[in-house]
């Protein structure tokens, strides 16, 4: 998985030398920003639920047809509305380990790839999720060098997606 700190040590290795000033600078940034990546990743986790519940709800608000349309890819039913709730913490669990990792690589590796296809194929559509994950950005309730670390991920998730 890629990290900035991953980047710099394989970049240093594939050429057979030290970590440079530049490269150490670089990794020093990361455990500076770690702690606030930390509380961020610790408070989305304690409020999961929450943010899950009403960032589904945020979705049925804005897309109301997503509660009356049958359909397995629809939420008219307990088990549409399960599902959607599933994917949405599957969104804000790759954000938390992002935070965790330092780098965008979950949502690269486990989220990105593929994304396009797994929409096609269950018609899933890319701008529920961006809602979703536009409501989490607007209520986790983080604030200073953690709302920063967490928004990074959140944006750069809704980016993927746009």
């Amino acid at each position: 998985m890629k990290t900035p700190i991953t980047e710099a040590i394989a970049s240093a290795d594939t050429q057979g030398r030290f970590l440079s000033l530049t490269e150490l600078q670089s990794v020093n940034g990361r455990f500076v920003r770690a702690a606030a990546s930390l509380d961020a990743a610790r408070a989305l986790t304690n409020s999961a639920q929450q943010l899950i519940t009403g960032a589904a709800q945020a979705v049925y608000s804005k897309y109301p047809y997503t509660t009356t349309m049958s359909g397995p890819t629809y939420a008219s039913t307990s088990i549409g509305k399960a599902k959607c709730a599933r994917d949405v913490g599957h969104y804000l669990r790759m954000i938390t380990y992002c935070l965790i990792a330092g780098g965008t690589g979950p949502i690269d590796e486990y989220l990105i790839a593929g994304l396009d296809e797994i929409n096609r194929s269950f018609d899933l559509s890319p701008s529920w999720y961006i809602e979703a994950l536009q409501y989490i950005k607007a209520n986790h309730g983080l604030s200073g060098q953690s709302a920063n670390e967490a928004n990074t991920y959140i944006d750069y998730a809704i980016n993927a997606l746009s």
